[in-house]
């Protein structure tokens, strides 16, 4: 499983700063608060979305109104507080927020935070990927639950933080649904919406699309007619499923290119990309390459080249990138 680690604790006292600023160049400013800097960092590459699990100390976040377009983010994060004090100030007014408290926001708007002693485990994921497990993303930024409404999500995020390290990449998929479920339904109670169960439906039948799609991912025959047949359910329920994300074929066309992705992420891989392509049920590599290029914004070659050697701090932006 693809994983970023970064600990200030194992460098010299006078480039921690320095190496946390270069971490998030591409993200937020970054300063120090107060004289005990302390930033640990651990990140893995779920379905279509990112977790991190960090610990910090007097060391704050910033994205200026005037500096939003130098970051090019378009992405939305669910930031948990596992213990310590977090203050936000999202241009609303500054939040204190501790243990227990959660905020959902749109890293293309500004940011003010400043940590102190605090343990987040913050979701990312990609506007259309949210908006297809949540539904409608106005109003969102800036939403805060806490109390009884997280009980549910905390602790799936301090098991799942425990189980990651040992987990397989099989169980991505699974993984990623069940977070946007439990999100689906903190997010409908803060909006006072009955909607929960049908999104939570909605997110059933799309985890059963996405396991009989990866099953037939090799088969190049297999396209959004055989799809329909598999899973059993109309076409009209599966427009309906999939409108956020293009349709049934953009979708297959996604499971086939993430596919490809993994592999040439993975050390141990050596195959050619055409071998790589067929496998993911291509069957022209000139296609697959002008897909991939279009999807990931770089030729499989140069990706596979620049993930096997990255720094975390190259490997944090391009994760970033990818949720454009």
């Amino acid at each position: 499983m693809e994983r970023i680690e970064f600990d200030t604790e194992l460098l010299p006292p006078d480039i921690r700063l320095p190496r946390y600023r270069a971490l998030y160049s591409a993200g937020a400013d970054i300063s120090q608060t107060g004289p005990n800097l302390r930033a640990t960092f651990r990140g893995w590459r779920l379905d279509r979305a990112f977790l991190y699990d960090r610990r910090l100390n007097d060391v704050g976040h910033s994205r200026d109104p005037g500096n939003l377009s130098r970051y090019g983010l378009s992405h939305w994060t669910a930031t948990l507080v596992l213990s310590g004090r977090l203050t936000v100030d999202l241009g609303m007014g500054v939040m204190g927020l501790t243990a227990g408290d959660l905020v959902i926001m749109d890293t293309n708007a500004p940011l003010r935070n400043e940590a102190y002693d605090v343990h987040v485990a913050t979701l990312s994921m990609a506007s259309r990927r949210l908006e297809d497990m949540v539904g409608p993303l106005d109003g969102l930024h800036g939403l805060v639950a806490h109390g009884e409404q997280t009980e549910l999500y905390i602790s799936f995020i301090r098991s799942l933080l425990e189980s990651l390290p040992k987990l397989e990449e099989r169980s991505l998929p699974g993984l990623t649904t069940a977070l946007g479920g439990l999100l689906a339904s903190m997010i409908e109670v803060r909006r006072g919406s009955e909607n929960a169960f049908a999104q939570s439906g909605q997110n059933t039948r799309l985890l059963e699309l996405q396991a009989v799609v990866d099953a037939r991912l090799s088969d190049p025959d297999f396209g959004p007619e055989e799809a329909i047949v598999e899973v059993g359910l109309s076409r009209a329920t599966l427009y309906r499923a999939l409108r956020a994300q293009g349709g049934l074929a953009k979708f297959i066309l996604a499971r086939r290119l993430e596919y490809v992705r993994r592999l040439l992420s993975h050390p141990g891989e050596d195959r050619r990309f055409g071998v790589i392509a067929r496998a993911a049920g291509f069957e022209d590599e000139s296609q697959a390459n002008r897909a991939f290029l279009a999807r990931f914004g770089t030729r499989p070659g140069t990706y596979r080249a620049a993930v096997q050697r990255a720094e975390p701090d190259e490997q944090f932006r391009t994760w970033q990138r990818e949720l454009r």
